[in-house]
């Protein structure tokens, strides 16, 4: 039996164990609630593919580009102002699709399977139990007293194991949290620049700013 130097008193170690029991189901309950949002992502994403879809397809061919922008082979890179509107989307476009490559990045690592700790298994907690109702048969307790005794040594030994456990799933949770708030990140950068992209290819096409094949 492990020994407990100035065990805390019943209603301090029952404050206590009630809060560490809390936060033991709030962390091992992390790995659902995460996939709970999983559904929020898939739609914005499918959002986001439907904005490159529709952008990509609004975007002249790079060959028309090259023959309206660049007709002579000396024309210096970039210097013909036709070219920019088809870039300017294009780089848009880019940074929508790798955003959205980095929002898949940390949905996969905030999912990932990870060990958490248990307070268990609850054979050992039994034998725990039977083991400190002989001890303290064996100092002469018997009845209530019995009862009240080995109840108060049980509550400090569960204070011990919900207080390691919880601190290691911690970790795991804050893991699994800071990857699904950096892909919120991802995400809302990913959409900003889905909607500046279509907004500029829609505006471009509008004001005829967007190079077409050469006649």
């Amino acid at each position: 039996m492990d020994d407990l130097s100035e065990p805390l008193g019943d209603k301090s170690s029952a404050l206590l164990l009630g809060m560490f029991q809390d936060f033991y189901r709030q962390d091992v309950a992390a790995e659902e609630d995460v996939h709970r949002t999983l559904p929020f992502f898939a739609t914005a994403l499918g959002l986001i593919v439907a904005a490159l879809n529709y952008v990509a397809g609004q975007l002249p061919p790079l060959s028309p580009v090259v023959k309206a922008c660049w007709p002579q082979p000396s024309t210096a890179p970039l210097a013909n102002a036709c070219a920019w509107p088809a870039i300017a989307a294009a780089l848009l476009l880019a940074a929508e699709a790798v955003l959205a490559v980095c929002v898949l990045w940390q949905l996969a690592a905030a999912t990932r399977k990870r060990r958490y700790q248990r307070v268990g298994p609850e054979t050992s907690q039994l034998r725990r139990a039977q083991d400190l109702q002989a001890y303290h048969v064996s100092m002469g307790l018997e009845a209530d007293a019995l009862d009240v005794a080995v109840a108060a040594d049980l509550k400090q030994r569960l204070l011990a194991d919900f207080a390691k456990v919880t601190a290691a799933n911690r970790r795991v949770t804050q893991e699994r949290y800071a990857g699904r708030a950096r892909a919120v990140s991802f995400l809302l950068w990913s959409l900003l620049f889905g909607i500046l992209a279509t907004m500029f290819v829609v505006a471009s096409a509008k004001l005829d700013l967007l190079p077409k094949a050469a006649p």
